[in-house]
């Protein structure tokens, strides 16, 4: 009997493993192969004039704070001036006083527009963080290798880098067939509702409907998916949303020296405790399982027979992408307490501490079942939880893999990149495409650059840097995706 049992369990066992094989290996690549080709020499004032438009303090402060102008309109004049062809050969359109549209009218109108957009802006210097930076962030210092500075990466390196594109396309006489469009908004650090989406508008005032947006997103990393040994150019396809949730606990408040037993910040306190314990629920889909369905054809035995068989490792898989934040923010809607406020003073119980959740949505996303949740993780009624007034964008969804443009856009990575993999993502942040939804379907969010890990926290952070070598890549890449276009 016993033996009956074993060989019939064996049997079971040895269906299964076969089943997970065939599962792992009728898997094909997606990736598509290219022929080469040759380099072009890119000018050396290139990295001039990244380094001098980095000097130019665009900073967006707030979303109601006050704009430098003046220095907004005198980058405006530098790149006029260090781009003569553009601006005698292209219509430039100053969209709400700071922001720029640019026009390159193709030969064939019956092929609609595509539009490359960047920021001009850029964020502050974190106060007391000026010391930390290598060389100062404002100087556009060109060292080591690198262009230092605000805005070297995050993102008037995308701005100058299509500006020098088409520079070098006008001077080697080249005449789209595709009209391309720049945008370059002036706010995209505070959402872009004065820049990027003025643009939008004008575009849809003239009734353009465009092939495709391309804006700045995801990058070429090395080691950020399990089981992936080559580096992967991740192609932002779909975009999270973004809401801040406020939670306050109301009290009488009084004299710090008669504390009730359980306070109104302990309330607040566990309440936090309680969201970041109680996270979103986890799951592979959208975007997240296309990338994963792109990328299980390249891996190793051992990953390739977890993520070709997701029906059955799916818990392991997601257990191993939450450990690390940069993976677990693709599987899930992330909570971040960003802002605090309680008592004026030292010995005054605050009447009415609140905190600021930041959220980043997964698309699905809704109010009611953020509200749920925020309910269900703090279970306590005397948590007041509300959604933030203009405070709220829907995730967007995802573009057509299918369509020509996106085979347009791997195609270009492949020929200027032939050693990453390319594959769809989720974007976790927030970029000003989301402005351009009602124009067309194919929005895309990638910055074409090979960036080392270590590097990515420049973003936002210190010792922002571009490797020169990275951005005259970079400029290839605008070049080839033009000619492409056509």
């Amino acid at each position: 009997m016993l033996r009956k049992i074993f060989l019939g369990f064996f049997g079971l066992l040895t269906v299964l493993v076969v089943i997970l094989f065939i599962n792992a290996y009728r898997t094909s690549s997606r990736q598509i192969k290219v022929a080469s080709i040759p380099t072009i020499d890119i000018p050396a004032n290139a990295f001039e004039h990244l380094s001098k438009a980095i000097t130019m303090r665009t900073i967006s402060f707030a979303k109601n704070a006050k704009v430098d102008t003046n220095t907004f309109k005198a980058l405006h004049q530098y790149l006029k001036s260090n781009f003569p062809l553009v601006h005698s050969q292209l219509k430039l359109e100053v969209i709400n006083k700071l922001s720029l549209l640019y026009t390159w009218k193709g030969t064939n109108p019956k092929l609609k527009p595509a539009l490359l957009t960047a920021h001009l802006d850029v964020v502050p210097i974190e106060k007391g963080t000026e010391q930390n930076w290598t060389h100062p962030p404002f100087a556009g210092n060109i060292s080591d290798g690198y262009i230092w500075g605000r805005g070297a990466l995050d993102d008037k390196m995308n701005a100058l880098g299509m500006l020098e594109a088409v520079e070098y396309l006008l001077k080697k006489g080249y005449n789209p067939k595709r009209t391309i469009l720049l945008a370059f908004g002036h706010d995209e650090e505070v959402s872009g509702y004065n820049g990027a989406k003025k643009i939008a508008e004008n575009l849809m005032a003239k009734k353009i409907k465009l092939e495709y947006v391309l804006d700045e997103g995801l990058f070429i990393l090395k080691g950020q998916m399990p089981g992936v040994e080559p580096p992967v150019a991740f192609v932002g396809v779909a975009e999270k949303g973004y809401a801040n949730v406020k939670i306050s606990v109301a009290s009488p408040g009084g004299h710090s020296s008669r504390p009730t037993s359980e306070t109104a910040v302990g309330i607040l306190g566990q309440a936090i405790v309680n969201l970041e314990t109680k996270q979103f629920d986890a799951a592979i889909d959208g975007a997240t399982k296309e990338m994963m369905d792109c990328l299980t054809p390249e891996m190793g035995t051992a990953y390739k027979l977890a993520f070709a068989n997701r029906w059955l490792f799916s818990p392991v898989i997601k257990k191993i992408m939450l450990a690390k934040p940069t993976t677990a923010a693709i599987l899930r809607t992330t909570t971040a307490p960003t802002m605090l406020e309680g008592s004026p003073k030292t010995n005054v119980l605050p009447a009415n501490p609140s905190a600021v959740v930041n959220l980043r949505l997964k698309p699905g996303e809704t109010k009611a079942g953020i509200l749920q949740h925020f309910k269900e993780s703090i279970d306590d009624d005397r948590v007041k939880v509300e959604i933030l007034p203009g405070e709220f964008n829907l995730p967007i969804a995802m573009s057509d893999l299918k369509s020509a443009s996106f085979q347009n856009l791997q195609k270009t990575i492949r020929q200027l990149f032939p050693e990453a993999l390319v594959a769809p993502a989720l974007m976790v942040g927030g970029t000003d495409s989301k402005h351009f939804q009602k124009l067309t379907k194919n929005i895309y969010r990638f910055t074409p650059l090979n960036l080392p890990v270590r590097e990515i926290d420049g973003f936002h952070g210190t010792n922002e840097r571009v490797s020169k070598k990275s951005y005259q890549q970079l400029i290839r890449f605008y070049v080839q995706l033009v000619k492409n276009s056509d």
